[in-house]
């Protein structure tokens, strides 16, 4: 059976937290964790995210704050799990924001699975979230370089046995999450669906301060709300309280 392991791989210094909830915290900032999760009990080793760039990077292109210290690096986390980025085959990618989507050169026998309308809505965004893919000002996303590794899903697709990518279109129009079975039910890891703990248990949910259809994030909360038994957030530090689930 499978279970599921939280890896801290950077921390934003002060992250607006209008970003996570929808119209509320508008001066607030919080120190926000950036999450990888590592699926257990998987023949190809998934993983769930890729993780920002360098913290050098992060400022220049987003003009962000991120601290990140030698075992918060992305490959020493997976290490320090058992993890070697060689054996990973599968990297399931919620969406292709920048601090999700940067690390494709690390696993050089992985496939990379997206949904396609996340893929199409990257390659030409809005001006208003162009940013979110390509920095400011615009530059080069790395999965840009990677589009033929690409695996290219339409709609949920069991990727392994107990592991489905679900398209629950909210914080992008390609958003995913992935459900994950386990021996105390269906895990559902939500990224910036949920941004927070806060966002789900809250009733209504509340959705991401960033999307591009809002009755696309009510509706994808209904769909989660029916298949999934515990819900993990995708900048909350509480992840972090357990080193796995369940």
């Amino acid at each position: 059976m499978h279970s599921i392991i939280p890896l801290d791989v950077g921390t934003f210094d002060a992250l607006p937290k209008q970003t996570c909830t929808y119209r509320m915290y508008r001066e607030v900032t919080y120190r926000a964790p950036c999450v990888i999760w590592s699926i257990t009990g998987t023949r190809d080793n998934i993983l769930v995210d890729l993780g920002p760039p360098d913290p050098p990077r992060v400022l220049e292109s987003q003009g962000f704050v991120m601290l990140r210290g030698e075992r918060q690096q992305p490959r020493a986390a997976l290490q320090a799990v058992g993890v070697d980025p060689c054996q990973v085959r599968t990297v399931i990618l919620t969406h292709l924001h920048w601090d999700h989507a940067w690390g494709f050169h690390l696993f050089e026998n992985a496939r990379f699975i997206i949904q396609k309308k996340e893929l199409e809505y990257a390659l030409s965004p809005l001006p208003c979230h162009r940013p979110a893919y390509y920095g400011k000002p615009p530059g080069q996303a790395q999965f840009v370089d990677y589009l033929d590794r690409l695996t290219v899903i339409e709609g949920d697709a069991v990727v392994e046995p107990g592991v489905e990518a679900v398209f629950i279109p909210s914080h992008t129009p390609g958003f995913q999450g992935v459900a994950v079975d386990t021996e105390k039910g269906r895990y559902f890891i939500a990224g910036d669906a949920v941004g927070l703990y806060e966002c789900w248990e809250t009733v209504p949910h509340i959705p991401s301060g960033i999307f591009n259809n809002l009755e696309d994030c009510y509706r994808s909360a209904d769909k989660i709300e029916r298949i999934a038994d515990h819900v993990l957030p995708g900048h909350d530090a509480r992840v972090f309280d357990r080193p796995s689930y369940p």
